[in-house]
């Protein structure tokens, strides 16, 4: 199959090795199948005489769309793959639909939104299928828009990148979050501030990304994962059924014993006390963390066993697989599998 894989794939971050839609790209030719990847922010701003995205819409747009039409019609993919929805548009995506009626156009929707993300409803109406990391009420929600197919389909774990590393103390930590408190969207849960604030205030949990400490990024993200004894997840959105930020995968991927705040159906993914241990609220968490720091050897029970699910159950090579069975079958075959 060929894939047209149209995406930002963050060329200019050290984040490239952690880019999930550069990821899942590696899974398709590691499964047998042709990418053409068509990073469309770093296109934009390369045709741009200005450096910016602002002006890079105003004076660029136009051209990149029009390379990426010129590059599809000598490429005629089987399948348009959309992983990227802040600077594309129904102006770009119309004109491949009509240039290639045949060919299966997905996108997989990575961001949570409390309901549709208004950046992903005018492009996910003219793909045949839905992806998003979360399930239940966001599947049902794009299936009363119109969309044919909806299915959930989780962040991809990187095995060539995440397992465990022997790291300096400047990396080491007894607890630690890596990430925002919050971000600027309505319907979050508070808790997760909350509980963080507590852990740093109190427990002397180690963050980066917020409260006044840099944001870590590449190999250095992976070294602060590998040098915690407890890593703690908390996402934005925790009311909506499967959906775990890239986190857990990164947290278990790297060997660290990972706490994560429950979300419905959570164990159909990860189970408690086997792969992680769930949490409900900031005395759970206190609880859980009290009682792992003193069992070592339990702690590195679980923190193995959940290393060991995570690169098998949501290695990339088997995602970007059940993605293609999405199109053929259907379906494919977990418990955590579902279509609407």
């Amino acid at each position: 199959m060929k894939i047209l894989f149209i995406s930002d794939f963050r060329l200019d971050s050290p984040g490239l090795i952690l880019n999930n839609p550069g990821i899942l790209s590696k899974g398709f030719i590691r499964n047998g199948h042709d990418v053409l990847p068509f990073s469309y922010r770093d296109m934009l701003l390369g045709l741009s005489p200005i450096r910016s995205k602002k002006w890079a819409l105003i004076f660029a747009k136009k051209k990149t769309d029009q390379l990426l039409l010129e590059l599809a019609r000598h490429y005629e993919p089987d399948l348009i793959f959309l992983a990227s929805f802040k600077l594309l548009d129904v102006e770009t995506i119309i004109p491949l639909r009509e240039l290639f009626p045949k060919a299966t156009m997905m996108c997989w929707s990575a961001d949570m939104y409390d309901g549709i993300d208004p950046k992903v409803e005018p492009l996910a109406r003219q793909c045949d299928w839905l992806l998003s990391v979360g399930g239940g009420e966001i599947l049902r929600a794009f299936k009363n828009i119109g969309i044919a197919h909806c299915a959930f389909m989780p962040f991809p774990s990187d095995p060539d990148f995440q397992y465990p590393r022997t790291v300096s103390s400047a990396w080491q930590s007894e607890l630690l979050f890596t990430g925002k408190l919050r971000h600027n969207l309505r319907g979050q849960d508070p808790s997760r501030e909350e509980i963080i604030k507590y852990l740093v205030n109190n427990k002397g949990m180690t963050i980066w990304g917020d409260m006044g400490r840099p944001q870590v990024q590449g190999l250095d993200y992976l070294r602060a994962i590998c040098g915690a004894n407890i890593a703690v997840s908390i996402n934005a959105f925790n009311h909506i059924r499967f959906y775990h930020s890239d986190r857990p995968v990164h947290y278990l991927g790297c060997g660290s014993f990972t706490l994560a705040k429950t979300v419905p159906d959570s164990d159909l993914l990860f189970e408690h006390q086997k792969h992680l241990c769930y949490f409900s609220g900031l005395d759970d968490c206190l609880e859980l963390i009290d009682r792992y720091q003193k069992d070592g050897r339990e702690r590195k029970r679980i923190a193995a066993a959940g290393m060991k699910h995570v690169h098998e159950t949501f290695c990339y090579t088997k995602l970007s697989r059940y993605i293609i069975d999405l199109i053929h079958k259907g379906e494919f075959n977990e418990p955590w599998c579902e279509v609407i």
